[in-house]
């Protein structure tokens, strides 16, 4: 491969330029074409966790909840949002963590659950990440039982590693 068509690969999987076509290749052959998946970041206690963006709603900030007599721990009660009603599960709990103080960056993350939403109250949202699929591996076998189930995998950048999780189970409130 010459300099400029390794200049041009790199680039492609780098998502650099990808509204632009590329030299065409006198060989034939094609570069392999690097999928990514973005990751809402957010912080729970010490620990960064990620949720793909195509499952996320909006992001607001905390208010006040009207508690539900016999819910689970993890849930810290419902609020109307524009007249819908939505759970909110407190990550902490939900995780089995625990929280030091209140330090006012925390946020409600409203997600998709089937065809409704649900609230997770999350210490601080980070950023938006981009990870290549060949960058996410599958969950660790030292995982065991519902924690496994919580956890879709794990993502690799640059300088970290995100626990991605699975939110059909998170959202679960069957699910102790």
């Amino acid at each position: 491969m010459d300099p400029v068509q390794m200049l041009l690969a790199g680039r492609e999987a780098a998502g650099c330029d990808e509204d632009l076509p590329l030299a065409s290749d006198s060989s034939g052959n094609v570069p392999a074409v690097t999928r990514f998946d973005e990751f809402l970041c957010f912080r729970v206690s010490d620990e960064v966790y990620g949720i793909n963006i195509m499952e996320i709603k909006e992001i607001i900030k905390p208010r006040e909840v009207t508690e539900v007599p016999r819910v689970p721990s993890f849930v810290s009660g419902v609020i109307s949002l524009r007249g819908v009603i939505i759970p909110i599960i407190d990550m902490l709990d939900r995780l089995g963590l625990s929280r030091e103080q209140m330090t006012g960056r925390e946020r409600v993350v409203v997600v998709r659950n089937g065809e409704s939403f649900t609230g997770l109250l999350v210490d601080e949202v980070i950023q938006v990440v981009r990870i290549s699929t060949e960058r996410q591996e599958p969950p660790p076998a030292v995982l065991d039982g519902i924690d496994r189930e919580f956890v879709s995998g794990i993502g690799r950048t640059d300088d970290r590693m995100i626990i991605l999780l699975n939110m059909e189970h998170i959202a679960d409130i069957n699910l102790y």
